[in-house]
């Protein structure tokens, strides 16, 4: 525990040494406890290991007349293992009895400092009385942090946050300004203190206030910043999918057509439909391509199409439903056949297919499913028949309902989709020949690639094989008493020390087991601390090979070149310059701008800029290249006037006593009229000399004639 002196001065710090007396006084009784309670500990301790000392001792005595009587290497090392139990027991007692001395001492000193300052103290005793009177100051400091507690969540209730900050602030600094102001000045101090400190408190508040804005403003920007980032990404991929999907169209539908061309016209009359109908482009290919599989060809779909359409809209069918019709159709007309299987598609989709053949047939019903029945329809011509009344029963629903909000958000999503088309078109093409060309390097470089590859891939595995056969290699030596290779000096006697601790280990388990043979029972107890020897002898022998490989000078010359890579690395940074490894920062640092910075944006600084190097410009003259070329000594300032201002705001060094025209002033001026000024001097006696008339009148004209000059008269 560290010493604790206590030092009083009674100077004008004493509130501080005060403070410190508090914290000291706070927590002496905290440490006095944490040693005695060490103290106890140690003695705890110190106690205990004197038993094990006296028993690790017996052990040690048994294990060196077993030595000295058997000579055998396996009680050879048993002793040592006894040995050194006795002196890590023996130094470890030595240990605690220090450290148990050293607590007493410090006991003994700690409670000695404070027995002096209480008996400095006086009568009350000066360490009592400050005890007393930081307690009573806790308790003053407690309920004034839960007054200000009080009333801040108040205000903030009531004002919001901002609110709260700003009264918060003025309470705290109002009442440091009081306990300030008190101490140095009396009751007019604490006011003026308590005045003083508020209006901080509230300065303060305002700064944080703003500061709070600020980050709400650069939070906000920020995030539409990324969101925009984020937008676009998502929008080029989303576009570049729907690109690459039409690009496979074109080629699926030119095999359907047998025409590349037909295809391309079909699928821009594909996409006109979507985009002025309730359904989208890849629902109309899907059903397109379900007609042509069923022999419609590129003239013939979409009328189809526009008749599905406008029943599934009358009817209220999904996209699969109308894409499961098509099939229905499709399949009767490819096959020839009007089967009960097909119309009944139809018919569960509130198509009453049955219906639409008997009344263009004339006949009932009953009539019609017995004709089915025995194959009397073709599949044709009840396709036919089908839509020709879905036409004249449904014709114009798909129109009506693009009207609806449904229709129309399908029909905005297509624009959408058509809009994130042309993006992704754009893309695809370009960076398809991109791909291209990468195609076409790795073509032309492919065995001097691949065998760099080979030779990294075959550096990896060989790094990998040398690891295990050093683990392989302890292990052998170890357990088995193989010859040892890989390991030199040091790590080999390691091993040869490990594989005798093993063979301990072995004899002693064989032991074990003889003796619950001839017991029935095995010593558990035993049988644990073998365990854990042979747990910490695994450890040892893969952390031994772990560090032996990582020393090996294979891996220091792997060392060796990664730390010239690194090197490499850091010298090609600094040769390409700060644009390659501050844009990062850069972009940070812009989005560290907050509302100041915003502000002084729209100031339009480089215009006010541009005005201001004009000027510098006529005031120097021809040849002049930038404020810092310029000598002050030879500014040529208009000391002598200027014959004619070029521009508004424009600058001008003036003298003490110089005047500026107006442009009035100066149009008249340049027209030749200059002020006509006229001096009455009235009165119908004159006292004084003929020197003081003179003068008087003088300075009468004089002033009258200068008043007209400035009123431009």
């Amino acid at each position: 525990m560290p010493d604790v002196s206590i030092a009083i001065s009674a100077q004008d710090s004493y509130s501080s040494a005060i403070k410190s007396m508090a914290q000291i006084t706070k927590s002496f009784s905290k440490d006095m406890d944490e040693m005695e309670g060490k103290l106890s500990q140690l003695n705890k301790n110190r106690y205990s290991l004197k038993m094990d000392l006296r028993e690790a001792q017996k052990k040690l005595s048994d294990a060196e007349k077993q030595f000295q009587k058997t000579k055998k290497a396996k009680d050879e090392l048993a002793r040592d293992d006894a040995q050194a139990n006795f002196d890590r027991i023996q130094r470890n007692l030595a240990l605690v009895t220090k450290g148990a001395r050293e607590a007493e001492n410090q006991m003994k000193k700690t409670g000695e400092a404070f027995r002096k300052v209480d008996n400095q103290g006086g009568s009350g005793g000066f360490g009592k009385n400050i005890v007393n009177a930081l307690a009573v100051s806790g308790i003053g400091d407690a309920a004034k942090q839960l007054v200000q507690q009080g009333t801040n969540a108040l205000f903030a209730s009531a004002f919001g946050d901002a609110g709260g900050t700003l009264f918060s602030n003025a309470l705290s600094m109002g009442t440091t300004g009081f306990s300030t102001g008190l101490m140095l000045g009396g009751p007019l101090g604490a006011a003026i203190g308590t005045a003083g400190g508020a209006v901080i408190g509230i300065g303060a508040g305002m700064l944080q206030n703003f500061e709070k804005k600020d980050d709400a403003f650069k939070s906000y920007y920020g995030e539409l910043y990324s969101s925009a980032g984020e937008r676009h990404a998502a929008e080029l991929e989303s576009g570049s999918g729907i690109a690459s999907g039409r690009e496979t169209d074109l080629i699926s539908f030119s095999t359907l057509f047998g025409s590349r061309e037909t295809a391309k016209t079909y699928l821009s009359e594909l996409v006109n439909m979507a985009n002025t109908t309730p359904f989208l482009y890849d629902d109309l290919t899907a059903m397109s391509k379900t007609l042509a599989t069923f022999g419609y060809d590129a003239k013939s779909i979409l009328p189809v199409l526009s008749t599905i359409g406008d029943a599934g809209a009358a009817l209220g069918m999904s996209t699969s439903d109308m894409t499961t019709v098509a099939q229905a159709l499709g399949r009767m007309k490819s096959s020839d056949k009007a089967t009960l299987e097909y119309l009944n598609i139809l018919n569960d989709r509130g198509i009453g297919a049955v219906g639409m053949l008997a009344e263009a047939k004339g006949k009932s019903q009953g009539e019609i499913y017995d004709m089915i029945s025995k194959g009397q329809i073709a599949g044709t011509e009840a396709v036919e028949i089908i839509l020709s009344a879905l036409t004249d029963g449904f014709s114009g629903a798909m129109e009506e309902q693009s009207k609806t909000f449904a229709g129309r958000s399908s029909t905005l999503e297509g624009w959408e989709q058509e809009m994130a088309n042309a993006q992704g078109e754009a893309y695809n093409t370009l960076r398809s020949e991109g791909k291209q060309r990468q195609i076409d390097y790795y073509a032309g470089i492919t065995d001097e690639l691949s065998g760099l590859n080979a030779m990294i891939g075959a550096g990896e595995a060989a790094q990998e094989n040398l690891k295990e056969q050093y683990l392989r290699e302890a292990m052998n030596a170890v357990l088995k008493g193989t010859e040892i290779r890989l390991y030199e000096g040091e790590q080999a006697e390691t091993l040869r020390k490990l594989r005798q601790e093993y063979m301990v280990i072995q004899a002693d388990y064989a032991d074990l087991q003889d003796g619950a043979k001839k017991t029935g029972k095995i010593d558990e107890s035993e049988l644990i601390a073998l365990g854990e020897r042979s747990d910490a002898l695994k450890s040892k022998l893969e952390a031994l090979a772990e560090g032996a490989f990582d020393a090996s000078g294979e891996m220091q010359e792997v060392r060796d070149v990664e730390l010239e890579l690194i090197s490499a690395i850091r010298e090609n940074t600094l040769a390409l310059g700060e644009a390659a490894y501050l844009g990062d920062y850069e972009k940070q640092q812009e989005l560290s701008v907050g509302r100041g910075g915003a502000y002084i944006d729209s100031l339009d600084l480089h215009e006010q800029a541009a005005g201001i190097r004009q000027s510098v410009d006529r005031f120097t003259g021809p040849g002049y290249n930038g404020p810092f070329d310029v000598d002050p000594a030879n500014w040529s300032a208009h000391a002598w006037g200027l014959g004619y201002v070029p521009y508004d705001n424009f600058p001008a060094l003036l003298h003490q006593g110089e005047r500026v025209l107006t442009a009035s002033q100066a149009r008249a001026a340049d027209q030749g009229a200059g002020p006509r000024v006229q001096v009455t001097v009235t009165g119908n006696s004159f006292y004084g000399s003929d020197k003081d008339l003179e003068d008087r009148v003088a300075r009468r004209v004089a002033s009258e004639v200068v008043r007209a000059v400035e009123l431009g008269v």
